[in-house]
């Protein structure tokens, strides 16, 4: 298969997110392809990407703002102009707009792919209209389109037919992370007693990945009298309002990590992962618990269903459902032999479905059905 020159281009981003993407240019230049990144001056993903990936700066911003978008288009058009690349990776809605409105004035135009990270949640019918209708005026400029989950790759078909055979689903994908060893990542994570239940989350402090459900039902299993504790990790704009909840619940046996730098490499330390996202594209966290033997409870929202098979490789419950997800949690803090069942099953699942190999081989299908279909040959 040829090698392309790929200008990813990237809104701020976190997360998951951050990572799927960080992993992609990393598994696309291990297959000698040449990557180039257009992101904001400020984003975090400058620091994390210099300097072994080329950066431009694009002032792409998350704020709804028609005026500074079209000057992001603008600008994305001047680098393409100046840039002979191959292909364009538009990554979610924001950049996804701002990219297709830039190749229109290129000529030729570079092959357009576009990924789909999470649903879209306008806060207004207006934003939800106006988005809907974009969309429809730049879908003759998407010559493929991926999701990170089928359940994403449906909800945009049934809103825009016109993607019917130009979408596909593909799963993130993670290496494993050389993992700590039990003692050493319980004693990083702050848990002196050997014999105790840990519970872990991991993600950013925002209201969509549910922390509050989860501490609500954390509660309730410690007034069960489950010998457990609970360790958050991530940073994030409500973590002063989560420790604030933790508190006034008087929750002793809950500590708050704060970002921890490849936190990945501690899931030995946990005995269950909880992922209780309100939404949720697809979830690397689960993938990384699993990959490591750690069985999932998680909230059957968005792709998630398709990464935890309930009751084979994890839990599953119903979002915003504290006792749902208290049963849960007790359930498996009590049976530390379904524990062990349900993260061997998890580690076989993952380790055929959610690869970076796969991911990126993949991608690379996509980037060469996109390329076929601007040069005119058959795919």
């Amino acid at each position: 298969m040829r090698t392309y020159h790929v200008l990813q281009v990237l809104r701020p981003m976190e997360g998951g997110m951050r990572r799927h993407v960080i992993d992609l240019i990393e598994g696309l230049q291990a297959e000698g392809h040449q990557v180039t990144v257009a992101c904001p001056s400020d984003s975090t993903l400058r620091r994390d990407l210099y300097p072994w990936v080329p950066v431009e700066t694009l002032d792409l911003s998350d704020a709804m703002s028609p005026m500074a978008d079209l000057r992001a288009a603008m600008q994305l058009r001047q680098i393409l102009r100046r840039l002979p690349v191959d292909l364009v990776h538009l990554h979610g809605a924001k950049a996804g707009v701002v990219g297709r409105i830039a190749v229109r004035g290129c000529d030729p135009r570079p092959a357009v792919v576009c990924t789909v990270h999470n649903q879209m949640t306008p806060r207004s019918g207006l934003q939800r209209r106006v988005l809907h209708a974009l969309e429809r005026r730049l879908a003759s400029d998407t010559d493929r389109l991926i999701a990170v989950s089928r359940h994403l790759q449906e909800d945009h078909v049934s809103r825009h037919q016109r993607f019917k055979d130009r979408a596909v689903t593909i799963h993130n994908g993670v290496d494993p992370l050389p993992p700590l060893a039990r003692e050493h990542a319980r004693a990083v994570l702050g848990c002196e007693d050997a014999d105790r239940t840990v519970i872990g989350a991991v993600g950013r402090m925002v209201p969509e990945k549910g922390f509050a459900t989860l501490l609500a039902a954390f509660q309730i299993v410690l007034a069960r009298g489950v010998d457990a504790e609970l360790v958050l990790i991530g940073d994030g704009p409500y973590h002063s309002t989560y420790q604030n909840l933790a508190g006034k619940m008087r929750h002793a046996r809950v500590r708050f990590l704060g970002e921890v730098p490849k936190a990945a490499r501690l899931m030995l330390g946990f005995d269950v992962v909880v992922q209780p996202s309100h939404a949720e594209g697809l979830g690397l966290v689960p993938i990384e618990a699993m990959l490591h033997g750690r069985p999932v409870i998680a909230s059957e929202v968005g792709g998630l269903p398709e990464v935890v098979d309930h009751g084979i490789t994890g839990l599953l419950v119903p979002p915003r459902d504290e006792i749902a997800l208290a049963d849960a949690i007790q359930l498996l803090a009590v049976r530390p032999d379904l524990r062990e069942a349900l993260g061997e099953n998890g580690k076989m699942r993952a380790e055929e479905m959610f690869t970076r190999r796969a991911m990126v081989d993949a991608t690379l299908r996509e980037y060469h059905a996109a390329v076929a279909l601007r040069e005119g040959s058959i795919v």
